[in-house]
């Protein structure tokens, strides 16, 4: 009877051992999977933010070029721009 129950045991504590190994496995791939799904999101960011940024300085370097070419017409803009911006104030206070 004792025999019987040990082993009733030990086939038990093998399930159990079996089950928490599949558990881990299980863990592990969700968590691997996970963590290879973000690396490859965060490189693609970074690849997506470094063309933005070399974009922007593109066409910065493009509007300095025309803003020194073009002088006057820069102060027109710009002053087209300044009123602008000072009208919609007015407007946004009253």
């Amino acid at each position: 009877m004792y025999s019987a129950r040990e082993q009733q045991n030990n086939q038990r504590f093998d399930e159990l051992a079996q089950t928490l190994h599949q558990f881990r496995n299980t863990v592990d791939n969700d968590i691997h999977g996970s963590i290879q799904q973000e690396n490859s999101m965060i490189d693609m960011l970074g690849d997506n933010f470094s063309q933005l940024m070399t974009s922007v300085k593109r066409t910065s370097g493009d509007l300095r070029n025309v803003m020194t070419r073009n002088a006057s017409l820069t102060r027109v803009v710009i002053t087209i721009l300044i009123a602008f911006v000072v009208i919609w104030t007015l407007y946004k206070l009253l």
